[in-house]
């Protein structure tokens, strides 16, 4: 379809279900619109990515017939697996953003939202290895795997007070034993720790470790941990670029929301390279949670439609404002610089 439209689309071998699509014109301003696509296990499209798809394609396609007129170029990222933190980080290292002026995308939701606190995150498994034993007939010869574990999620109950109000850690039990009558003699604990500040992000990263490395020297245990997902950054909002997108808005009858929402994605890690904006944007009538069947079925409307398109109108005026009067950059560009 984006060939159909005139775009050049690379794709990349080392991560078959990404793409680049370009359009150019001139020297002017490079707009990139992010489309991500991927599901959630089981429940579906649960968090809209088809629509931020389909936003961000008709933006792309919309706004490239304004090369008719204006210099410039269209990017569409085909960014996929965000829920895994992966997609816009290997196109980051592929270089695709190294020349992008501004990016930008809508996420669905059940408010809209101009600005929402993406927290930066970092997804750590937390491997203990000890020592089998009989847990009747011989305990004291067993080094326990469970216990470094009890201790691990102990450690950080305790760590909670000192942590700021941003600051997130949970996680689940993957594996502890399998055995009642038996030491266990392997455990695992997958967690995940969220912050908004990138840099108490890496010192809340640097606390977790050592409340397992404190567990495994409580027990005897040996500390082996592994990222299990690739980090994603705090999301460092471009208000500039932003301003724009809120005079296109006010043109709509749309309510924004100003209650405070939080979230993580590898926007974030765009945002720390490019000026970008990652506003949310009602999609559904009801109010239902993202990663929920209600949210899911809620889709299936009328009104879901048309929020798509409207969504890709907003981004469309957004990148069509910056054609028009590419001096905004340096403004957009000025900030950019002062938040790094």
């Amino acid at each position: 379809m984006l060939k159909a439209e005139g775009f050049e689309v690379e794709h990349f071998s080392e991560m078959p279900t990404a793409f680049v699509g370009r359009k150019k014109k001139g020297k002017g301003p490079k707009i990139a619109f992010m489309a991500e696509y991927d599901a959630l296990p089981e429940i579906g499209n649960a968090c809209g990515h088809n629509l931020i798809a389909a936003m961000s394609f008709g933006a792309a396609i919309s706004l490239s017939k304004a090369l008719d007129d204006y210099e410039g170029e269209i990017i569409l990222a085909g960014s996929p697996a965000e829920e895994l933190g992966e997609g816009k980080p290997f196109l980051i290292k592929k270089g695709v953003f190294d020349d992008v002026d501004v990016a930008m995308m809508i996420h669905p939701h059940c408010k809209t939202i101009y600005e929402v606190d993406v927290l930066a995150i970092a997804g750590i498994d937390f491997n203990f290895y000890g020592k089998a034993a009989h847990a009747a007939a011989n305990p004291e010869s067993g080094v326990n795997a469970l216990d470094a574990v009890v201790l691990l999620f102990n450690n950080i109950n305790a760590l909670r007070q000192q942590l700021r109000d941003d600051a997130r850690v949970h996680g689940i039990i993957i594996e502890a034993g399998s055995a009642a009558n038996s030491i266990p003699d392997k455990s695992r604990v997958r967690l995940e720790m969220r912050a908004k500040d990138q840099k108490y992000f890496y010192e809340l990263i640097e606390k977790v470790k050592r409340c397992a490395e404190a567990a495994a020297l409580a027990t005897g245990c040996r500390l082996e941990w592994n990222h299990f997902e690739p980090n994603c950054d705090s999301m460092t909002t471009n208000q500039t670029l932003l301003d724009i997108y809120k005079k296109n808005i006010q043109e709509f009858d749309i309510k924004i929301e100003t209650t405070k929402e939080s979230g993580s994605t590898d926007m974030g890690n765009l945002s720390q390279v490019v000026p970008s904006i990652h506003p949310w944007l009602k999609v559904i009538e009801v109010n239902a949670n993202l990663h929920t069947e209600e949210f899911l079925n809620a889709m299936n409307s009328d009104y879901t439609k048309d929020r798509t398109i409207l969504g890709a109108k907003l981004l469309a005026l957004t990148g069509l404002d910056i054609l028009k009067n590419p001096e905004k950059l340096a403004d957009i560009k000025k900030e950019f610089k002062e938040n790094k």
